[in-house]
């Protein structure tokens, strides 16, 4: 068996069998207890309490003599009876000096440590080292996640599991700021420099803390409630702000987000409680940073974030496989008779078992975790190919797509030379492609909007406002982007026959729309009420459950399906 494969209580094992001895590892670094390998009865608890009062000098004399300490005749004072006897050996560590110290102990009727010891704990010594290395973190010297978890397991099993605790998870706000900036070199820089604050700050001495991982760091502290650990967490956000970082001749102020959750009780109890306590962080993150949130189930906010985390790991699957879905519901007009078919097209995608899962379970977490550029191209690429191959075959009719683009995407840089390309590609015409996106996604980068409706203009392509009237910059728009087309938002069109400020709104833009040469579509007509008031009020289009449901896309494009329909 190798090192990496073997504990440190099967190492203490065999020092002990080795050298008949009781063995000890004694690892400050590690925020850890003294690990003792002897009988569990009161000769050990004896021999521990020795152990641990006398490691902290052989540590001293050991670094100071910088080799191995044998003491065979220790006692407790001068002419006292003897203590017992100890031979101690520092553990190395490669950046870190020492990583702590073994120890061999036998009473004073055993036998005397001498070479033959030496050589002995000398191998085992360097078997240590490379076990604590792997469970250790290179650049803080903490421990990396595996060892914080055995760690954390450990301290609630010595308590009888009945101690569940807190868990912090903490992670260092916009360090990318400081690599971009100033290069990795300096955001290893900043990662060691938290790391120190965080050591430093922590007042309970049986707490435990580790790096995760990148700029996230996660401590547990033993019997503690949750007002202690918000109380613990913003102990360590101060001192993080507090402690500049030296970069040149510049001073950086680091701040860090926290999340804090109690442990429950259960086998995966540690899994779960991190996973908790990184939702509250997220959520700390979204609320402004360098602040401390609690995750607790009313929140609302961490059962969104919480139900984003369950369903990113499908969402990303669905993309990078392609497996995605696209419905076509119609837009028709109300004004005259309308022979073009018109389509938003509207996506799903496909979980493990083929089932579509709707928008509203993976829309957030595609936000969240800037996902919305991939699945806009997946989208776009996936309805000009259908496009393209159903107009190659007989007796086919034209059809006008609507495209949705998010703010990510119109800001991507990149984006318009590919939008450019996938149309020339898949053979489809301009004229029967239209694009939408929001007031907000606009805004995010108007020159790259405009940049956008003016480039793919030339080619026929049409652009839509979407969910018009819900900003506070929608009439200053208009006059910004040449957009063609006005989309009513929803929340007006759904009231329209209660409330008279709504009708009031919605002949407004109806107007303003027919004024400027623009046309004008209302959302969410669910009703033939609402249908004949919007006709009434001069709305041009219709969007919804009265005109039409949404359809699979490959059925609408299909002749088959359109000659039926029209018999």
């Amino acid at each position: 068996m190798t090192s990496a494969q073997l504990t440190v209580d099967e190492l203490l094992t065999a020092v002990r069998r080795r050298l008949r001895s009781y063995a000890v590892a004694f690892v400050p670094q590690k925020h850890e207890d003294m690990k003792f390998c002897g009988p569990d009865d009161a000769t050990g608890t004896r021999v521990r309490d020795i152990v641990k009062s006398a490691s902290s000098w052989l540590f001293d004399a050991c670094l100071a003599d910088k080799a191995p300490v044998i003491r065979n005749r220790v006692r407790q004072f001068d002419g006292g009876p003897l203590l017992g006897r100890f031979l101690a050996m520092t553990i190395p560590a490669d950046e870190f000096g020492a990583a702590g110290l073994l120890i061999a102990y036998n009473d004073a009727n055993g036998e005397s440590f001498g070479h033959y010891e030496t050589r002995v704990m000398d191998r085992y010594s360097r078997l240590f080292a490379n076990v604590l290395a792997s469970a250790r973190d290179s650049l803080t010297g903490l421990p990396n996640r595996i060892s914080f978890e055995e760690r954390v397991r450990e301290l609630r099993k010595r308590e009888g599991g009945n101690d569940l605790g807190a868990l912090l998870y903490g992670d260092i706000d916009q360090l990318h700021v400081v690599n971009d900036l100033w290069g990795f070199e300096f955001g290893d820089r900043a990662i060691a420099h938290v790391s120190a604050q965080l050591k430093h700050a922590l007042r309970d001495d049986t707490a435990v803390v580790s790096r995760l991982s990148g700029d996230r760091f996660t401590v547990f502290l033993p019997h503690a409630t949750l007002n202690l650990a918000r109380e613990a967490a913003d102990r360590l956000r101060v001192a993080v702000s507090s402690a500049k970082l030296a970069v040149h001749d510049e001073t950086v102020q680091l701040t860090m987000s926290w999340g804090v959750a109690l442990l429950q009780s259960g086998d995966n109890s540690v899994s779960h409680g991190l996973a908790a306590a990184e939702i509250a962080c997220k959520a700390a993150k979204d609320r402004g940073r360098n602040r401390v949130e609690a995750y607790e189930a009313a929140d609302e906010s961490i059962i969104r974030r919480h139900d984003d985390i369950l369903i990113i790991r499908r969402l990303r699957t669905a993309l990078d496989a392609g497996r995605v879905k696209i419905f076509a519901q119609p837009i028709a007009r109300l004004l005259q008779q309308d022979d073009s078919s018109r389509y938003e097209m509207l996506v799903r995608i496909l979980d493990d078992n083929d089932k579509l899962v709707m928008p509203g379970t993976f829309m957030s977490a595609a936000t969240r975790y800037q996902l919305l550029p991939q699945l806009d191209r997946l989208v776009i690429s996936h309805v000009l190919g259908m496009v393209g191959e159903a107009m190659r075959k007989p007796g086919f009719r034209p059809v006008h797509v609507s495209l949705n683009l998010s703010g990510p995407t119109i800001c991507e840089e990149d984006f318009l030379e590919w939008l450019a390309t996938e149309l020339r590609e898949s053979g489809v015409p301009g004229t029967w492609v239209g694009f939408e996106f929001t007031e907000t996604a606009a805004i995010e980068n108007l020159a790259r909007a405009q940049a956008l409706i003016d480039a793919m203009s030339k080619h026929g392509c049409t652009f839509a406002l979407d969910d018009f009237g819900t900003g506070s910059s929608s009439l200053a728009l208009l006059n910004t982007l040449k957009v063609s087309t006005l989309k009513i938002d929803g929340s007006f069109i759904r009231d329209l026959l209660v409330n008279k400020r709504s009708e009031s709104l919605v002949r407004a833009i109806a107007q303003l729309a027919n004024s400027m040469g623009m046309e004008v579509v209302a959302e969410y007509v669910e009703s033939a009420e609402i249908c004949m008031r919007l006709i009434e009020l001069q709305v041009q289009y219709g969007q919804g459950y009265a005109i039409g449901r949404p359809r699979q896309l490959e059925r609408v494009l299909d002749p088959a399906s359109v000659i039926a329909r029209a018999s």
